[in-house]
């Protein structure tokens, strides 16, 4: 069934919002910070898609220990696959991702290739064929595939894997490259989930970062798709950008929400122009601090509470009947390279350059640099460059940090006796969160730990407390909001 909002007359959608709605939400939480807010607003913190994150990764794991791991999978262990398309037709600004602009077909062309021959080299590493039980292709943008190269792939893991019982296809998607035709074969490759890059819908903000897109052209987006029977659309806002105000990100969090899509995620700008140089060209603006960016988050918040999205973790919404919200009740939720999800497959499988696998015991990465990665898997067939084996407290520690960005809690005592490690263990980390206490940011009742603080965004603090491997690495992460 198409959604009304997304079946109106385009020149009309425009209206289905006044100024006037962006205003009682909020008003009285601007300039509310308190003096708590300086525990954890602003401070460096991974994202914990993983632990240990990306950042303590080694460089002496090979694409032989990779090959072993995978030979000794069960072969009846459902898996997760994703796959990761690094391009772009151009580049935006405030993007972190590993991505390459391109305005040329033949780089995707010769990138889908070695990707078809690292698919194959993993086939052939099970004696039997694998059941996929989730599979994402990520990006950049994975719909600058053609037509037919996107069919070429979902044949070709067709052919090499088992996909009868797949929960979900889903795709990150540029929505200003979708066409009919395209939303077509989407519908017909089986995508059931699509998740569309919005960030903002202001025109002075998108103009800033370099990513221009009207309400007109997401709304007729999410039209084209549910009317080729993709029903489940994930949107993606981000606050902390150039020119943005509480203002602004309301309004864009409200158009977003008049849109029906399933989930949306609030994601705040990480800039890391050391890292990711093309940022740099945002410093020609004023960027807001941790304090103003905060504002705008509580704004986008209030709006989307409102409208009806249920809160998931710190920085995700859904609908009440959206498998999310389900496995956030039931306690299925987790968190993984992907973000919040209902998958609950223990391994997940990554294809592409950059790519990250992770199975009960090991971490692997893919080499970054797309040359390099051709060149590991024309040499070795496969492409891993770095990694982790985990240890017994990485286990344990991740099985913490897992359940306090899933729940926003955790029962420490419950965690020690599962992983069998005494409380005592953790007593320095137990020592470091004494000030958040004081604070009012947490409670502690015994060895169980709750967020008591509204800015959900503060439990990717609280969380590196219980990380060891934060102490002495240096490599820079993104400041929490």
């Amino acid at each position: 069934m198409v959604h009304a909002v997304a079946s109106l007359p385009l020149q009309e959608s425009e209206d289905i919002v006044s100024d006037e709605a962006f205003f009682d939400p909020f008003a009285g939480l601007l300039g509310q910070n308190t003096p708590s807010d300086d525990l954890w607003l602003g401070k460096a913190a991974p994202r914990y898609t993983s632990y240990p994150p990306a950042t303590a990764f080694q460089e002496d794991l090979t694409t032989e220990n990779y090959r072993g791991v995978l030979e000794g999978l069960s072969p009846e262990e459902p898996i997760s696959l994703y796959v990761h398309i690094p391009f772009c037709q151009k580049l935006c600004l405030y993007c972190g991702c590993h991505t390459s602009p391109t305005q040329q077909h033949d780089p995707v062309d010769r990138y889908l290739h070695t990707v078809h021959r690292e698919l194959e080299n993993l086939a052939t590493m099970s004696p039997r064929s694998r059941r996929i039980s989730h599979l994402h292709f990520g990006g950049g943008s994975p719909n600058i595939m053609s037509e037919k190269d996107l069919g070429l792939m979902i044949g070709a893991m067709a052919r090499r894997f088992d996909l009868s019982s797949t929960q979900e296809i889903a795709m990150e998607l540029d929505p200003r490259l979708i066409t009919k035709a395209q939303a077509r074969v989407l519908g017909m490759a089986g995508i059931t989930r699509v998740s569309l890059g919005i960030q903002d819908f202001d025109e002075d903000v998108q103009e800033a970062i370099g990513r221009v897109h009207s309400f007109e052209q997401i709304a007729k987006s999410c039209y084209l798709l549910r009317e080729a029977g993709i029903e489940k659309i994930n949107f993606d806002l981000m606050y902390g950008l150039p020119k943005q105000s509480p203002l602004s990100v309301a309004k864009t969090a409200r158009l977003a929400s008049s849109l029906t899509p399933d989930r949306i995620a609030l994601f705040p700008y990480a800039h890391m122009p050391h890292v990711k140089k093309h940022q740099k060209v945002l410093e020609q603006f004023v960027l807001p601090g941790p304090h103003a960016a905060l504002a705008m988050e509580r704004a986008a918040r209030a709006i989307l509470r409102e409208d009806g999205f249920i809160e998931i973790g710190m920085d995700h919404f859904a609908r009440p009947s959206d498998s999310l919200t389900k496995a956030k009740e039931t306690g299925k939720l987790r968190r993984n390279f992907q973000g919040y999800t209902d998958d609950t497959a223990s391994t997940l499988l990554g294809v592409g350059a950059s790519s990250i696998s992770q199975t009960t015991d090991f971490y692997f990465q893919n080499a970054c640099d797309i040359d390099d990665y051709a060149q590991h898997i024309s040499k070795h067939g496969l492409a891993t460059t770095r990694g982790l084996h985990l240890s017994s407290e990485d286990k344990f520690r991740a099985d913490i940090i897992q359940e306090l960005m899933c729940t926003l809690s955790v029962n420490l005592e419950k965690i020690c006796t599962k992983n069998n490690f005494s409380v005592s263990t953790l007593a320095e980390s137990l020592e470091a969160l004494e000030p958040f206490e004081k604070a009012g940011l947490i409670q502690r009742d015994g060895y169980k730990i709750k967020l008591l603080t509204a800015h959900r965004m503060a439990v990717r603090v609280i969380a590196s407390v219980f990380d060891t491997t934060q102490h002495d690495d240096k490599t820079p992460v993104s400041r929490t909001v």
